[in-house]
């Protein structure tokens, strides 16, 4: 398979935007919420439009996302790909961090409260630390990249997207899993979700109590492990 990540969403979104792409649980404030793969397209344009707009983030530049496991995390991760950024485990030029601020980005740190919807923050942020609730509603649902990345262009670390599709094991699924999808030993996973056209139940704090009632609930064909 060759092609890019961001082509690679594309034709997931093309392919069935209306199904359950990615299902978020937090066992520990209750929340629930279900992006379709159209939903999850229409954050991942509001982010790129505000990464380009806003931090003037360029080809070739990285985002470091220090996120628990989260449905921002793999939106984050998307919008950094589809303006021809890569993600990066190290210090990034931008980081996106969550309400611990435990990260800071060479230029520019972005915050997300991680409440429902991608709320704000409801107390004043650290100086020189960006709401990402309180911008992103203010960008369009499409995003068209100056500048595209390539199969060779970086995406991962070292990894290229070529690098990421090709190594990434298609998976056309219902997978529940407590990973941490844009962590190293996470990112394959989603990857291999995209490509196979399978979704996912991501959980945070899982309830092992609740867990034989979510597998049948969510339809889950398979568990994988924590990361």
């Amino acid at each position: 398979m060759t092609g890019t990540l961001p082509d690679l969403f594309s034709a997931a979104v093309r392919r069935d935007g209306a199904g359950p792409f990615l299902t978020y649980y937090d066992d520990a404030s209750g929340e629930r919420i279900e992006l379709s793969a159209l939903t999850t397209a229409n954050w991942v344009a509001k982010t790129a439009n505000l990464l380009v707009d806003e931090y003037d983030l360029e080809t070739g530049e990285t985002v470091a996302i220090g996120l628990p496991p989260h449905w921002l995390g793999v939106v984050w991760a998307l919008s950094a790909w589809s303006v021809g950024a890569a993600v990066t485990t190290g210090e990034g030029t931008l980081a996106v961090t969550g309400p611990d601020f435990g990260i800071r980005g060479a230029r520019e740190t972005i915050a997300s409260a991680l409440l429902p919807l991608g709320g704000r923050f409801r107390e004043p942020l650290p100086a020189g630390v960006h709401d990402y609730g309180a911008e992103v509603y203010n960008h369009p649902d499409l995003f068209v990249p100056f500048d595209p990345p390539a199969p060779g262009s970086p995406a991962y670390d070292e990894s290229t997207h070529a690098d990421l599709i090709g190594t990434a094991k298609p998976i056309g699924e219902r997978v529940l899993t407590t990973k941490n999808l844009v962590a190293p030993d996470g990112i394959g996973l989603l990857v291999g979700v995209i490509s196979g056209g399978g979704s996912i139940v991501l959980c945070r704090n899982l309830d092992e109590s609740k867990l034989d009632r979510r597998i049948a609930d969510e339809k889950v064909d398979q568990v994988i492990g924590e990361s």
